[in-house]
Protein backbone atom coordinates (compact mmCIF):
# COMPACT_ATOMS: atom_id res chain seq x y z
CA UNK A 1 0.00 0.00 0.00
CA UNK A 2 1.16 3.55 -0.71
CA UNK A 3 2.50 5.59 2.23
CA UNK A 4 -0.63 7.76 2.41
CA UNK A 5 -3.06 4.85 2.36
CA UNK A 6 -4.75 6.53 -0.60
CA UNK A 7 -7.66 4.40 -1.84
CA UNK A 8 -10.45 4.95 -4.35
CA UNK A 9 -13.81 3.21 -4.53
CA UNK A 10 -13.99 2.90 -8.32
CA UNK A 11 -17.69 2.08 -8.22
CA UNK A 12 -18.36 5.50 -6.67
CA UNK A 13 -15.66 7.55 -8.43
CA UNK A 14 -17.00 9.97 -11.04
CA UNK A 15 -13.61 10.60 -12.65
CA UNK A 16 -14.17 14.35 -12.22
CA UNK A 17 -10.54 15.08 -11.33
CA UNK A 18 -11.35 17.53 -8.52
CA UNK A 19 -8.98 15.67 -6.20
CA UNK A 20 -6.14 16.10 -8.71
CA UNK A 21 -6.84 19.82 -9.03
CA UNK A 22 -6.80 20.52 -5.28
CA UNK A 23 -3.81 18.33 -4.32
CA UNK A 24 -1.14 20.83 -3.11
CA UNK A 25 1.62 18.25 -3.40
CA UNK A 26 0.67 17.38 -7.01
CA UNK A 27 0.98 13.67 -6.28
CA UNK A 28 -2.39 12.69 -7.78
CA UNK A 29 -3.20 12.06 -11.43
CA UNK A 30 -6.09 10.55 -13.36
CA UNK A 31 -5.37 7.15 -14.83
CA UNK A 32 -8.03 5.02 -16.46
CA UNK A 33 -10.69 7.48 -15.36
CA UNK A 34 -9.81 7.39 -11.65
CA UNK A 35 -7.18 9.07 -9.48
CA UNK A 36 -3.95 7.33 -8.51
CA UNK A 37 -1.21 8.56 -6.24
CA UNK A 38 2.45 8.80 -7.23
CA UNK A 39 5.21 7.20 -5.19
CA UNK A 40 6.98 9.64 -2.89
CA UNK A 41 9.82 9.43 -0.42
CA UNK A 42 8.53 11.59 2.42
CA UNK A 43 5.41 13.42 3.48
CA UNK A 44 5.63 17.16 2.92
CA UNK A 45 6.79 19.45 0.13
CA UNK A 46 7.67 16.72 -2.39
CA UNK A 47 4.99 14.26 -1.35
CA UNK A 48 1.59 14.01 0.27
CA UNK A 49 0.93 17.01 2.51
CA UNK A 50 -1.48 15.02 4.73
CA UNK A 51 -4.06 17.76 4.16
CA UNK A 52 -6.99 15.42 3.30
CA UNK A 53 -8.13 17.81 0.54
CA UNK A 54 -8.71 14.84 -1.79
CA UNK A 55 -11.01 13.13 0.70
CA UNK A 56 -12.89 16.35 1.47
CA UNK A 57 -13.46 17.51 -2.12
CA UNK A 58 -14.72 14.24 -3.60
CA UNK A 59 -18.45 14.74 -4.37
CA UNK A 60 -19.09 10.99 -4.42
CA UNK A 61 -17.25 10.14 -1.21
CA UNK A 62 -15.04 7.72 -3.10
CA UNK A 63 -11.66 8.57 -1.55
CA UNK A 64 -10.07 7.41 1.69
CA UNK A 65 -6.63 8.54 2.83
CA UNK A 66 -4.40 8.41 5.90
CA UNK A 67 -6.77 5.95 7.54
CA UNK A 68 -9.68 8.40 7.21
CA UNK A 69 -12.92 7.70 5.36
CA UNK A 70 -15.60 10.11 4.08
CA UNK A 71 -18.04 8.82 6.70
CA UNK A 72 -15.86 10.23 9.47
CA UNK A 73 -15.87 13.80 8.14
CA UNK A 74 -17.94 16.67 9.50
CA UNK A 75 -20.38 18.17 6.96
CA UNK A 76 -19.76 21.63 5.46
CA UNK A 77 -20.81 24.66 7.50
CA UNK A 78 -24.62 24.97 7.51
CA UNK A 79 -26.57 27.90 6.15
CA UNK A 80 -26.41 30.77 8.62
CA UNK A 81 -22.87 29.92 9.72
CA UNK A 82 -21.69 33.41 8.74
CA UNK A 83 -24.06 34.99 11.24
CA UNK A 84 -22.93 32.57 13.93
CA UNK A 85 -19.27 33.35 13.31
CA UNK A 86 -20.00 37.10 13.24
CA UNK A 87 -21.67 36.74 16.65
CA UNK A 88 -18.73 34.77 18.06
CA UNK A 89 -16.24 37.40 16.88
CA UNK A 90 -18.32 40.35 18.09
CA UNK A 91 -18.84 38.70 21.49
CA UNK A 92 -15.27 37.55 22.09
CA UNK A 93 -13.30 39.72 24.47
CA UNK A 94 -10.37 39.35 26.83
CA UNK A 95 -11.62 37.69 30.00
CA UNK A 96 -9.82 38.74 33.17
CA UNK A 97 -12.10 37.25 35.83
CA UNK A 98 -12.80 33.53 36.08
CA UNK A 99 -14.76 31.10 38.19
CA UNK A 100 -12.69 28.88 40.45
CA UNK A 101 -13.44 25.60 38.74
CA UNK A 102 -11.88 23.40 36.12
CA UNK A 103 -13.17 23.11 32.58
CA UNK A 104 -14.24 19.57 31.77
CA UNK A 105 -11.29 17.67 30.32
CA UNK A 106 -13.34 16.35 27.40
CA UNK A 107 -14.13 19.90 26.33
CA UNK A 108 -10.44 20.86 26.44
CA UNK A 109 -9.41 17.73 24.54
CA UNK A 110 -12.05 18.43 21.89
CA UNK A 111 -10.75 21.96 21.33
CA UNK A 112 -7.15 20.79 21.12
CA UNK A 113 -8.14 18.16 18.59
CA UNK A 114 -9.78 20.81 16.40
CA UNK A 115 -6.56 22.86 16.37
CA UNK A 116 -5.18 20.37 13.85
CA UNK A 117 -7.43 22.21 11.36
CA UNK A 118 -5.82 25.63 11.95
CA UNK A 119 -3.81 26.85 8.92
CA UNK A 120 -0.07 26.27 9.16
CA UNK A 121 2.87 26.58 6.80
CA UNK A 122 3.03 23.65 4.39
CA UNK A 123 0.64 21.76 6.66
CA UNK A 124 3.70 20.62 8.60
CA UNK A 125 1.73 20.48 11.87
CA UNK A 126 4.76 21.48 13.96
CA UNK A 127 2.94 23.49 16.62
CA UNK A 128 3.03 21.89 20.06
CA UNK A 129 0.87 22.85 23.02
CA UNK A 130 1.93 23.12 26.64
CA UNK A 131 -1.22 22.82 28.71
CA UNK A 132 -2.03 23.43 32.37
CA UNK A 133 -5.50 21.91 32.55
CA UNK A 134 -5.76 21.70 36.32
CA UNK A 135 -6.34 24.93 38.23
CA UNK A 136 -4.27 23.79 41.20
CA UNK A 137 -1.24 23.29 38.96
CA UNK A 138 -1.87 26.68 37.37
CA UNK A 139 -2.08 28.27 40.80
CA UNK A 140 1.21 26.74 41.93
CA UNK A 141 2.89 28.02 38.78
CA UNK A 142 1.30 31.45 39.24
CA UNK A 143 2.50 31.70 42.85
CA UNK A 144 6.06 30.78 41.92
CA UNK A 145 6.15 33.29 39.04
CA UNK A 146 4.36 36.05 40.95
CA UNK A 147 6.63 35.78 43.95
CA UNK A 148 9.73 36.02 41.77
CA UNK A 149 8.27 38.90 39.73
CA UNK A 150 7.64 40.89 42.92
CA UNK A 151 11.13 40.15 44.23
CA UNK A 152 12.65 41.43 40.98
CA UNK A 153 10.42 44.53 40.94
CA UNK A 154 11.58 45.38 44.46
CA UNK A 155 15.11 45.48 43.01
CA UNK A 156 14.03 47.63 40.06
CA UNK A 157 14.03 44.78 37.54
CA UNK A 158 10.89 44.87 35.40
CA UNK A 159 9.61 42.91 32.41
CA UNK A 160 10.60 44.20 28.99
CA UNK A 161 8.80 47.45 28.13
CA UNK A 162 7.89 48.22 31.75
CA UNK A 163 9.26 50.66 34.26
CA UNK A 164 8.37 51.49 37.84
CA UNK A 165 5.39 53.67 36.88
CA UNK A 166 3.85 51.24 34.39
CA UNK A 167 4.37 48.35 36.78
CA UNK A 168 2.60 50.34 39.50
CA UNK A 169 -0.30 50.93 37.10
CA UNK A 170 -0.66 47.16 36.66
CA UNK A 171 -0.60 46.66 40.40
CA UNK A 172 -3.30 49.30 40.85
CA UNK A 173 -5.56 47.54 38.35
CA UNK A 174 -5.53 44.44 40.54
CA UNK A 175 -8.05 46.19 42.78
CA UNK A 176 -10.55 46.47 39.93
CA UNK A 177 -10.54 44.67 36.60
CA UNK A 178 -7.40 42.51 36.94
CA UNK A 179 -7.28 40.58 40.24
CA UNK A 180 -4.11 38.84 39.08
CA UNK A 181 -1.81 41.09 37.05
CA UNK A 182 0.31 38.18 35.86
CA UNK A 183 -2.17 35.56 34.57
CA UNK A 184 -5.54 37.33 34.98
CA UNK A 185 -6.68 34.65 37.41
CA UNK A 186 -7.14 32.11 34.60
CA UNK A 187 -7.57 28.54 35.90
CA UNK A 188 -6.01 27.04 32.77
CA UNK A 189 -3.14 27.98 30.46
CA UNK A 190 -2.39 26.97 26.88
CA UNK A 191 0.96 27.86 25.32
CA UNK A 192 1.43 27.16 21.59
CA UNK A 193 5.09 26.80 20.58
CA UNK A 194 6.97 25.49 17.57
CA UNK A 195 10.60 24.76 16.64
CA UNK A 196 12.57 27.61 15.11
CA UNK A 197 14.21 26.93 11.76
CA UNK A 198 11.41 24.82 10.32
CA UNK A 199 8.01 25.75 8.97
CA UNK A 200 6.55 29.08 10.08
CA UNK A 201 6.77 29.05 13.90
CA UNK A 202 5.73 32.67 14.47
CA UNK A 203 2.72 32.65 12.17
CA UNK A 204 1.68 29.10 12.97
CA UNK A 205 1.62 29.58 16.73
CA UNK A 206 -0.28 32.86 16.55
CA UNK A 207 -2.87 31.45 14.15
CA UNK A 208 -3.35 28.46 16.47
CA UNK A 209 -3.84 30.87 19.38
CA UNK A 210 -6.49 32.86 17.48
CA UNK A 211 -8.35 29.68 16.55
CA UNK A 212 -8.23 28.47 20.14
CA UNK A 213 -9.73 31.72 21.39
CA UNK A 214 -12.67 31.31 19.01
CA UNK A 215 -13.08 27.67 20.04
CA UNK A 216 -13.32 28.89 23.64
CA UNK A 217 -15.91 31.51 22.69
CA UNK A 218 -18.02 28.91 20.86
CA UNK A 219 -18.18 26.85 24.05
CA UNK A 220 -19.07 29.70 26.38
CA UNK A 221 -15.56 29.89 27.84
CA UNK A 222 -13.56 33.03 28.51
CA UNK A 223 -10.03 33.45 27.17
CA UNK A 224 -7.28 36.04 27.25
CA UNK A 225 -4.10 36.25 25.15
CA UNK A 226 -1.16 37.41 27.24
CA UNK A 227 2.38 38.46 26.42
CA UNK A 228 3.19 40.17 29.73
CA UNK A 229 3.81 36.84 31.52
CA UNK A 230 6.20 35.76 28.74
CA UNK A 231 8.21 38.95 29.19
CA UNK A 232 8.15 38.38 32.96
CA UNK A 233 9.39 34.81 32.60
CA UNK A 234 12.42 35.97 30.63
CA UNK A 235 13.71 37.45 33.92
CA UNK A 236 13.17 34.22 35.84
CA UNK A 237 14.59 31.25 33.90
CA UNK A 238 14.20 28.92 36.88
CA UNK A 239 10.41 29.47 36.86
CA UNK A 240 10.17 29.41 33.07
CA UNK A 241 11.86 26.01 33.14
CA UNK A 242 8.80 24.60 34.94
CA UNK A 243 6.92 24.83 31.63
CA UNK A 244 9.41 22.42 29.99
CA UNK A 245 9.24 24.25 26.64
CA UNK A 246 12.32 23.44 24.51
CA UNK A 247 14.81 26.30 24.27
CA UNK A 248 14.78 26.20 20.47
CA UNK A 249 11.01 26.73 20.28
CA UNK A 250 9.29 30.02 19.51
CA UNK A 251 6.61 31.09 21.98
CA UNK A 252 4.62 34.24 21.24
CA UNK A 253 1.64 34.16 23.58
CA UNK A 254 0.13 32.49 26.64
CA UNK A 255 -3.62 31.92 26.54
CA UNK A 256 -5.50 31.89 29.81
CA UNK A 257 -8.95 30.32 29.70
CA UNK A 258 -11.77 29.00 31.83
CA UNK A 259 -15.37 29.61 32.88
CA UNK A 260 -15.93 33.39 32.98
CA UNK A 261 -17.02 34.94 36.26
CA UNK A 262 -18.91 37.75 34.51
CA UNK A 263 -21.25 37.17 31.57
CA UNK A 264 -21.76 39.88 28.99
CA UNK A 265 -25.25 40.68 27.75
CA UNK A 266 -24.31 41.65 24.21
CA UNK A 267 -21.47 41.94 21.73
CA UNK A 268 -19.43 44.98 20.85
CA UNK A 269 -20.32 47.32 17.99
CA UNK A 270 -16.78 48.01 16.83
CA UNK A 271 -16.25 48.27 13.10
CA UNK A 272 -13.04 48.61 11.14
CA UNK A 273 -12.60 52.29 10.31
CA UNK A 274 -12.42 52.96 6.59
CA UNK A 275 -9.17 54.89 7.10
CA UNK A 276 -7.49 51.61 8.06
CA UNK A 277 -8.50 49.93 4.80
CA UNK A 278 -6.20 50.60 1.86
CA UNK A 279 -7.97 49.60 -1.31
CA UNK A 280 -5.71 49.06 -4.29
CA UNK A 281 -6.35 49.13 -8.01
CA UNK A 282 -3.31 47.96 -9.95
Amino acid sequence: MNKAGFAVDREKCLGCGLCVRVCPGAVLRLEGGAPVIADFENFGWNGCWRCEHCLAVCPAGAISVLGKTPEGSLPPAPEGAAETLDALIANRRSCRRYQRRNVDGKIIDGMLSQLANAPNGGNKQLVEFTLLDDMESTERFRRAAYRRMEELAARGVYPRGFDKASYADMKRWEATVRPDMLLCGAPHLLIPHAPRGSGEPVRDTMIAAAYFELLCASRGLGAVMMTFPLDSLENMPEVKALLEIPEDHYTGVIIGFGHPEIRYARGSQRKTDESRIHRLRI
